[in-house]
């Protein structure tokens, strides 16, 4: 029996009682023999169905769950918890049923906001996954992550790229299987303790030696506490080569300014305290004055033109050019020089040269420091060739010597400012590395190129390289 039929037998077991109620008080008033034995019958029903109700009432107060929603809690119960099956709604009117149904329904909300939001977190952890690796990877520097043990667990392309190990066997090694053997003692003591570490290792290779630095910091989880290390490794043989150069550099400058000023003040004191000198020893230490001055005039200029192309603010004003009169003023320029050194100068132009559009100044100070460098480098007696080829819409002044040349390793690096060649030879005369440097800017500013090519103890061959009829707006 339900609870439905149960109510409804109640109703009718109610209405009866309180009919048979009311029949039995007005029996009770009648004073006849006849309605005795009524009467009783009466009263005895009244007590059944009294008994009868307190019976139901009883029962109903004890009416078990429907067998559905048992059936359902029976196998929720029973299951494991990561298997749980999905408790479903039952179509019955009682409060039992009505009760269940709100648990249900309330529950299934909570799973679908659950799966929702774990979802969520789901997407939003690949996601930063993905765009983090896609960062690290873009650096340039190396970045490398270990656990408290010292184990790889990530590396970006850099840092296998630096190392030149393979990320997979990057992830397999631990960071001592990496870290160079030339390492001190104090570094390894302050890697072993855990504290922040910087420092600097270097590689010998067939292309020379490499410089990495390396940096450690902990890496620290949510609650602020240490679960491994970050490593960050940068290549800097660059910057150390330019640190030796900028020494190099600065020791040439001094030379370079010491000498022309001793000069000076040695030929102006002459000139000052002596009175016997004649009119034509005289002129000798003008002269010698002025090309001291000369000469310091032009590294001073040298400087500025350096420091223009580092700052990025070097400039050309390129206008339409006589090459006859330009070529002919560098020219006579640089041929006191090759006098002094009796080399063969020999000069092949073509009967006509075609207008272009170039800054001139610039363009002069570019061919006369490469004819300069050809003068420097040759020795005595030696050849120096200029030529000027005009082909496929280019012009090309070629400068050709038959100096102590550039050996094949060096030959990458004479277009880097204040580069200096190891070369004894080269070392013994004066420069400041900065002519090719600057030629090479001009040449890049006009769209052009520099190109060379040379062998030791056979002589150089540099050709600046113009496109022709070409404007150039700055």
């Amino acid at each position: 029996m339900n609870d439905q039929s149960i109510a409804q037998y109640l109703r009718a077991i109610g209405l009866l009682t309180l009919l048979l109620s009311g029949t039995a008080i007005i029996l009770f008033f009648i004073e006849s023999h006849e309605f005795w034995a009524i009467r009783s019958l009466v009263a005895a029903a009244i007590c059944s169905l009294f008994l009868g109700f307190l019976t139901v009432v009883k029962k109903q107060d004890s009416v078990p769950l429907p067998v559905e929603i048992l059936t359902q809690l029976e196998s929720y119960s029973s299951s494991e918890s990561q298997n749980k099956p999905p408790l479903n709604l039952v179509h019955w009117q009682d409060p039992h049923s009505q009760g269940w149904n709100t648990i249900v329904e309330e529950l299934r909300t909570r799973q679908a906001l659950a799966a929702l939001e774990a979802r969520i977190d789901e997407k939003l952890t690949q996601n930063k996954t993905s765009d983090d690796t896609a960062v690290l990877d873009s650096l340039a520097e190396g970045v490398g992550v270990t656990d408290l043990n010292g184990h790889f667990t990530f590396v970006n392309s850099a840092f296998e790229a630096i190392l030149a190990i393979d990320s997979s066997k990057l992830l397999k090694a631990s960071i001592e299987d990496v870290l160079p053997s030339e390492v001190s003692a104090n570094t390894i003591d302050a890697i072993s303790r855990a504290i922040p570490v910087t420092f600097e290792s270097q590689t010998k290779t067939d292309e020379g030696t490499l410089y990495f630095r390396w940096s450690r910091r902990p890496r620290l989880n949510e609650h602020c506490e240490p679960n491994g290390h970050v490593w960050l490794i940068r290549d800097v043989s660059q910057q150390k080569l330019a640190e030796k150069m900028r020494e190099e550099f600065v020791s040439m400058a001094t030379h370079e300014l010491r000498t022309p000023l001793a000069n000076i003040n040695a030929y102006a004191e002459t000139l000052t305290m002596a009175d016997d000198i004649d009119f034509e020893q005289q002129k000798e230490f003008y002269n010698i004055i002025q090309a001291e001055a000369t000469r310091l005039a032009r590294f001073v200029d040298e400087l500025l033109e350096i420091s223009r192309m580092e700052a990025g603010s070097m400039s050309i004003n390129c206008r339409i050019t006589e090459l006859d009169r330009m070529l002919k003023e560098i020219c006579d320029k640089i041929q006191p020089e090759m006098n002094r050194k009796a080399l063969d100068f020999s000069i092949v132009i073509p009967p006509k040269l075609p207008q272009i559009e170039v800054d001139k100044d610039a363009i002069t100070a570019a061919l006369v420091n490469l004819l300069g460098n050809a003068v420097k480098y040759t020795p005595e007696g030696g050849n120096v060739c200029f030529t000027v080829v005009v082909e496929d819409n280019e012009i090309q002044f070629r400068v050709q010597d038959s100096g102590i040349g550039i050996s094949e390793d060096e030959l990458p690096h004479v277009f880097e400012k204040f580069f200096r060649s190891d070369d004894g030879r080269v070392r013994d005369i004066n420069g400041s590395g900065l002519g090719l440097a600057f030629s090479h800017e001009v040449a890049r500013l006009h769209q052009g190129r520099i190109n060379v090519s040379s062998e030791l103890n056979q002589g150089s061959t540099f050709s600046l390289v113009l496109p022709l009829k070409t404007g150039v707006e700055i």
